[in-house]
């Protein structure tokens, strides 16, 4: 992706309080957020309620109140955003299912299905996302590549500047974390 200025700089100048860099940090990266949830949605086996538009809006709105972050790159930005996009999707589906006292879950493919365990259909949001609670507690790092395959759009190059580790590590941790997943969590 082309950008002028670079996302970086803008989170910088953001971050310092130049008000002009919101404007610009806004139009460069808001239509990423959009992208970003659109993709996370339209992977879904189920239909949803939550719109695109809407996703993007409250994680822009959510990454505003932690405009004092440390941004070091780009991808510590889209790593951060896929926290959040997490977050609300986990909440979406909560309260949705709290409607409808255990209602349809919603579904995410595990990496466009990528691991033949999973070829057939796709994962709970709810069960991904305990599954990376736990994970969390046993290999942080891995954890975190999991939440970013899952939530971030990142590239695996890009994965592995926000880990701070090599793309191969990313690539041979994806391998591992595909199967540990496969092992606890069945496809809907």
């Amino acid at each position: 992706m082309d950008e002028q200025p670079p996302i970086t700089d803008l989170l910088l100048r953001w971050r310092s309080g130049q008000s002009e860099a919101a404007g610009a940090l806004m139009r460069a990266v808001y239509p990423l957020l959009r992208e970003l949830a659109q993709a996370r949605l339209r992977r879904q086996v189920q239909s949803i309620t939550l719109q695109a538009t809407e996703l993007a809006n409250e994680a822009y709105a959510r990454l505003h109140d932690v405009r004092e972050t440390d941004w070091q790159s780009r991808a510590h930005f889209f790593a951060f955003s896929a926290r959040i996009i997490r977050g609300l999707a986990v909440d979406h589906v909560r309260a949705r299912e709290a409607e409808k006292r255990g209602g349809d879950s919603v579904l995410l493919p595990l990496e466009d299905a990528e691991h033949e365990a999973f070829a057939g259909g796709g994962l709970d949001v709810l069960a991904v996302d305990q599954a990376l609670d736990e994970l969390e507690k046993e290999d942080p790092v891995l954890a975190r590549i999991v939440e970013l395959k899952f939530f971030s759009g990142l590239s695996t190059d890009e994965i592995a500047e926000a880990c701070v580790i090599s793309r191969a590590s990313v690539v041979r941790r994806w391998r591992y974390a595909r199967a540990w997943l496969a092992a606890r969590i069945k496809p809907a």
